[in-house]
């Protein structure tokens, strides 16, 4: 779809809530004001497996203040709607 992803959250511990937004197919942005320290901020996200089609989710720290997280399939090619299934993890060290 064309609308921002809806977070389901487990478990937060930034001190704030990240807001996701959708930027094109695949392409997103979690921003979070100071949230994501430099050198501090770890992320994991799992490569899937869906019809025998390799799907990917990259995500990194843009800056202090957000995050960038790009879907795609196994040619490069970016896709949209796996958040229904992807979990990722992000970590800020103190």
């Amino acid at each position: 779809g064309t609308n921002a992803p809806v977070a389901t959250v487990l478990e937060n511990t930034l001190g704030g809530t990240v807001v996701w937004t959708r930027n094109d197919v695949g392409d997103y942005t979690g921003t979070l004001a100071s949230a994501f320290t430099a050198n501090k901020t770890w992320f994991s996200t799992p490569g899937f497996d869906w019809s025998s089609t390799l799907k990917y989710a990259n995500i990194g720290r843009v800056d202090a203040n957000s995050v960038k997280l790009f879907t795609t399939e196994e040619d490069g090619t970016t896709m949209a709607d796996v958040w229904t299934a992807l979990p990722i993890e992000i970590r800020v060290y103190p």
